[in-house]
């Protein structure tokens, strides 16, 4: 009558079954987690740019919402920030990479190359580096000095979308004086004008010039943004794109390879 009396729910406490329970949950648990985890870690990595205005070789702005126009365009600068990036191998429009070797900061002159780097080209300081001295590649550097800056369109609002524009190092000159200038004049940071941003008509490739600041009526609701634009401007690149190996770090003297791609 005892042996009768046993029930499903009894059987179930058997040692073998439970274990498959538990282990089961485990690994339920630890996919949620895994989940959760990269969630996360995707706010700490900046993808191949769908929110970027990108420049054609024909001096054209290519903004993020597919149109295009030779500008001038009228932004208001949020924030910027200055990145150096080597690449060892030469720039190929069709297969675009991460670089090598970078480095974020707000300031140029104490850079340092990130410990995410694929192939450091330095342990100390960028100013220390070889690859950051005029001559390492043909007449420039190796290594791509820019200004990556968030911007605006004036009329913006709370929820208007934050694009990032890259200054190419031919451009820096232009960049840093119309900030110095805006400083005199407005005694005040970029984010307090607007600016107009076009292309050097002189120049045979596509440099970025800056000027006519004029007062911003709506600096409040972009300057409310700036903490936004700085987790922005201060994402790594995201590396999932490159080879599983790393590349080797490149030599001073490897200077013609190089330099074909000294004006990415």
């Amino acid at each position: 009558m005892a042996t009768a009396k046993k029930t499903p729910a009894a059987a179930a406490t058997k040692p073998g079954t439970a274990v498959a329970v538990k282990k089961a949950s485990n690994v339920v648990n630890i996919q949620e987690l895994l989940k959760k985890q990269a969630e996360e870690m995707a706010g700490r990595t900046q993808g191949p740019g769908g929110n970027s205005i990108r420049i054609s070789q024909d001096k054209n702005f290519l903004l993020p919402d597919g149109s295009k126009t030779p500008g001038p365009l009228q932004l208001v600068i949020v924030d910027f920030i200055s990145r150096n990036e080597f690449y060892a191998g030469q720039y190929d429009k069709d297969n675009i990479v991460p670089p090598d070797c970078f480095a974020i900061g707000v300031d140029p002159k104490g850079l340092v190359p990130s410990n995410s780097s694929p192939a450091k080209q330095s342990d100390e300081g960028c100013n220390a580096c070889p690859m950051n001295v005029f001559g390492s590649a043909g007449n420039g550097k190796a290594c791509k000095n820019t200004r990556m800056m968030a911007v605006l369109p004036p009329d913006a609002d709370a929820e208007t979308e934050l694009w990032t524009l890259k200054v190419s190092p031919t451009g820096l000159k232009s960049f840093d004086g119309y900030v110095n200038n805006v400083a005199r004049t407005f005694g005040a940071p970029p984010v307090a004008v607007v600016t107009e941003v076009s292309f050097d008509p002189n120049s045979d490739w596509p440099s970025l010039r800056f000027a006519d600041p004029q007062p911003n009526e709506n600096v409040g609701t972009h300057f409310a943004r700036q903490a936004e634009a700085k987790e922005l401007l201060e994402r790594e690149p995201d590396l999932t794109q490159r080879a599983a190996a790393p590349a080797k770090p490149a030599r001073p003297q490897a200077r013609g390879r190089v330099a074909a791609g000294a004006r990415r």
